[in-house]
């Protein structure tokens, strides 16, 4: 539907358009992917204001065969559109729909015999949830938008964490260093599960942190901002140390138990992070192998020849490698054969939609199994559910991380629920 009339009326008319969806039978909850595309202008330039609209045209069908029989396709704005997601069963569901409207949206659209392209910053919000109304729903979606569009990532699932910060790329309140003195920084850590055995391999520590008057905020309402300074150094040191802390009891206890620390572009670029590493595993007195620094294939293709120097670095270590993302990156298995990594994670934009998509399967199981073909282990992101796990599986997949297996929890929640306590040694009762 084609919302006709100034910025204000279409979105009236798409603030209209949800009460009504939630007033109908048998609807408890309505999600929104408010959606805008970049790369407009390149298109009008190279083929023409026709072959611009022709492009849009194309990807607004593309946007209805997303959405299911109930849900609703609105054209807001010159380049921008929402879809109205009719009973979202969790958050999930909604974010299975962004990431089909990324897929969608990577497919070049044919203009004759050329290919344009198009690319989409999207941002999610549910009802009921975090938004109290209708308006408050809109406010959530552009504010999770504009997150997507300074980080330059797919779409951003609205938190409380976005409200907070007024800002979406960064909290400007946010000083690394008072926080690290003030104890406000805390690991979560997410459990990676072993998908032949059912059994514990690893976790993926997560930073958060305490604020004093938001609580718990996720990385993305204050990473950026720490990313451009000398900040992101001191950032990774506490992460590595915090993490390795835990991993040095929780090793003891599960057999080839490993801790992956994710490593930012600034931290690979680092000098001192040979030294940082070799330090904290003194510290801790862990093995090298105990330990996976995961990179993103993006921070990876920033400069290819000087990230395969330092990887090599890394390894000779004995540290594992892994490359986080892939798949949303220009990274190919041809550049990564060449980097020694042990493992290469696939995103999740391609596990959600596979159960429903046999192209998405096709290019989950080619990836397994050249990843395998170059002695790399597999792990499989953003797994909701266990229909995922068993074509996983199939598919000779070696680990999973995912909502379907746990959430990030802290520590002491991870240790309770996913590390067995030791047993105390029997008593010697032959003296």
């Amino acid at each position: 539907m084609d919302l006709a009339g100034t910025p204000r009326f279409r979105y009236a008319l798409l603030l209209r358009e949800i009460d009504e969806m939630r007033a109908a039978d048998n609807c408890q909850s309505v999600g929104m992917i408010l959606i805008r595309l970049t790369g407009v202008d390149a298109v009008n330039a190279n083929f023409g204001y026709i072959g611009g609209d022709r492009a849009l045209e194309e990807f607004e069908q593309r946007l209805l065969a997303v959405a299911r029989q109930r849900d609703r396709v609105f054209r807001v704005g010159s380049a921008s559109f929402a879809l109205l997601i009719h009973n979202p069963s969790n958050e999930g569901h909604a974010v299975l729909g962004a990431e089909r409207i990324t897929r969608e949206v990577r497919e070049p659209v044919m203009l004759g015999t050329r290919r344009a392209r198009l690319h989409a910053h999207m941002g999610v919000s549910l009802l009921p949830g975090l938004a109290s109304g209708t308006e408050e729903m809109l406010r959530q979606c552009e504010l999770a938008l504009e997150d997507s569009r300074e980080r330059d990532e797919p779409y951003t699932v609205y938190t409380d964490g976005l409200a907070a910060s007024g800002n979406a790329h960064a909290r400007a309140d946010f000083d690394i260093y008072e926080a690290l003195d003030k104890a406000a920084l805390e690991m979560y850590f997410q459990p990676k599960v072993d998908l032949g055995s059912g059994k514990l391999s690893g976790a993926e520590a997560l930073i958060r942190w305490n604020s004093p008057n938001d609580g718990v905020l996720p990385p993305a309402a204050f990473l950026p901002g720490v990313e451009r300074g000398r900040g992101i150094h001191a950032l990774f040191g506490f992460s590595l140390n915090a993490s390795l802390r835990h991993a040095c009891e929780w090793c003891q206890r599960v057999p080839d138990f490993a801790m992956a620390v994710n490593m930012s572009p600034g931290n690979l670029e680092d000098p001192d992070l040979i030294d940082t590493i070799v330090g904290a595993l003194g510290v801790w007195n862990l093995d090298a192998d105990r330990l996976v620094l995961e990179i993103t294939e993006t921070a990876l293709m920033r400069d290819p020849r000087a990230s395969a120097a330092r990887l090599q670095a890394l390894h000779e270590l004995g540290v594992r490698l892994a490359i986080d993302d892939f798949g949303t990156g220009h990274a190919s298995l041809a550049y990564l054969r060449d980097l020694p990594a042990d493992e290469l994670k696939i995103d999740r934009s391609f596990i959600a939609p596979m159960l429903s998509s046999e192209r998405d399967r096709r290019i989950v199981a080619s990836v397994i199994q050249l990843a395998h073909a170059v002695n790399m282990k597999v792990v499989a992101e953003g797994i909701e559910d266990p229909e995922a796990v068993r074509v996983l599986q199939d598919m000779g997949c070696d680990v999973g991380q995912g909502y379907h297996f746990a959430r990030p929890v802290s520590a002491a929640d991870f240790a309770a629920g996913w590390v067995a306590p030791v047993k105390p040694a029997a008593a010697d009762l032959s003296a």
